[in-house]
């Protein structure tokens, strides 16, 4: 019985992707189609790994905890709105784990415990020195 054409196409997209990653401390996500890396506690995404992603990635996590407040900061109006939440410390307790996207320059927090429908997200640039484009989704 001969493959379909399209399974071995699809097969070596995996292989060529993975092979892509060697050398790096990226992992390839197949379910998800992204690369990966977990450092203190911050997940980073990417579509496909440039030279300067593991520098940048150490950098972010390095100064995650140290920009948090801004962070907050930005994002308190939103959820006062949405939660109606305004305590800065009960917001910064309730965020979880953070999702970085590095193509995309997005910072998500899929798992906070204000509710269980909504994303929260923003967009930054730099090592978080500037934030735009918060929002809820669900």
């Amino acid at each position: 019985m001969a493959e379909k054409p399209g399974k071995c196409r699809y097969i070596m997209g995996i292989l060529e992707k993975n092979k892509k990653s060697k050398g790096t401390a990226f992992v390839y996500d197949e379910n998800n189609d992204y690369y990966k890396m977990g450092i203190n506690g911050i997940e980073f995404v990417c579509d496909s790994i440039h030279s300067d992603y593991e520098k940048r990635v150490k950098e972010l996590a390095e100064q995650y905890e140290k920009k948090l407040s801004l962070i907050v900061e930005y994002i308190c109006p939103d959820i006062r709105e949405m939660f109606g939440i305004s305590d800065p410390e009960v917001i910064r307790n309730s965020l979880g784990k953070p999702l970085v996207d590095l193509g995309r320059g997005t910072l998500t927090y899929l798992e906070h415990t204000m509710d269980s429908l909504h994303i929260i997200e923003m967009e930054f640039e730099g090592i978080f020195t500037a934030f735009y484009n918060s929002g809820i989704d669900g």
